[in-house]
């Protein structure tokens, strides 16, 4: 009788098995990703009213960054995430000198969209952030929080795109540039990043 069971037991596995192979096929049109990405931030202008005491960020300061985003690829196309970000303003020839000490440090938090509407290998992108930027600086203003707004357009890369008949293929590196306006400072950013 144990001999039967057992029988019975594997024949229900064996069953099962190309139903799971099937159901593992059909991926979900959902997937958890990360982006990260290194940039260097050129000023443009300064934009708001200026106070007795100035900008919040002085004339010709650019920034170097840092961003992370933790997010949703839907579909390949789309992607949507919450990002925390850092950039570090500075002078010009603080940067030429590699002399950070007189740098001002400004994290931010923001939601980041971006789509790539081809699916090729290399496919041009549209984005946008909307968050908040905090100036941590010894200025006469003192510590400062301003919406940060950017823009953005660019070129993604899908490096492996010859197995995408076999999987969907997420992984993929960018390049940026962008638009953006924070701290009564409009910024261009250029990026390079990395979706996983």
């Amino acid at each position: 009788m144990n001999r039967i069971k057992i029988l019975l037991a594997l024949l229900a596995v064996a069953v099962s098995l190309p139903a799971t192979a099937q159901f593992r096929q059909d991926r979900s049109d959902y997937e958890y990703m990360f982006k990260a990405d290194l940039g260097y931030m050129p000023f443009v202008m300064n934009l708001g009213d200026k106070g007795v005491n100035g900008y919040y960020i002085n004339d010709l300061q650019h920034a170097a960054s840092v961003n992370i985003i933790n997010g949703v690829c839907i579909k390949q196309d789309f992607f949507v995430g919450l990002g925390l970000g850092y950039n570090m303003v500075i002078a010009p020839s603080d940067i030429a000198d590699f002399n950070f000490a007189n740098g001002w440090h400004c994290p931010m938090a923001y939601i980041d969209f971006d789509y790539r509407p081809l699916d090729v290998e290399w496919s041009p992108m549209v984005g946008a952030k909307a968050g908040a930027s905090y100036l941590m600086a010894d200025s006469p203003y003192g510590n400062t929080l301003t919406p940060y707004i950017e823009i953005s357009t660019g070129l993604n890369w899908f490096f492996r795109y010859e197995y995408r008949n076999m999987e969907r293929n997420y992984l993929s590196l960018y390049l940026e540039l962008a638009f953006a306006y924070t701290q009564q400072t409009c910024f261009l950013p250029i990026r390079l990043g990395f979706r996983f």
